[in-house]
């Protein structure tokens, strides 16, 4: 387990989760409209899921893979959960909003803050590869992801 970790942004705190966050992403994951619209989270939710999956992410963040908690600075609400994770040559970006806050740019706003924008990706010297259909089972069909590669002798 890695150190805590705060980012800010205009209106968001993104923060390890905590313990005591369990009920509110409880109520946010256990949304049939939240599970349709990620690769991963089942519905319905396992009753005290968020619990496991707090401890799961404290215990397996590294440089490699964070999951941080979307606040909003304004009320301290949790919103959502905003996460990366890496491996080899390839990096994915997973997020989640409660729907009462879909449309708001929050999702954006936070992702933003943990990964670089395209021009960046590309100044950085990653190139893009490809886009290929990906099945996500969970959301019962295939969706298109494109896919960036860094090559050692450009590092």
């Amino acid at each position: 387990m890695v150190e805590s970790l705060e980012l800010l942004t205009e209106r968001l705190r993104l923060r390890t989760p905590h313990i005591t966050d369990a009920d509110a992403i409880q109520s946010i994951v256990a949304d049939p409209r939240v599970a349709l619209t990620t690769a991963s989270i089942p519905h319905p939710y396992p009753k005290d899921g968020a619990k496991d999956f707090i401890l799961h992410v404290q215990n397996m963040a590294n440089r490699d893979r964070r999951n941080l908690a979307i606040v909003l600075r304004d009320g301290n609400e949790l919103i959502g959960m905003v996460g990366y994770q890496t491996r080899d040559l390839e990096s994915e970006l997973a997020y989640m909003v409660s729907p009462i806050h879909w449309g708001s740019g929050y999702a954006s706003e936070a992702c933003r803050a943990i990964v670089a924008a395209e021009a960046v990706l590309r100044k950085a010297g990653l190139q893009w590869q490809s886009e290929m259909p990906v099945e996500l089972p969970i959301r019962s069909g295939t969706f298109p992801t494109s896919f960036w590669r860094l090559n050692r002798e450009e590092f």
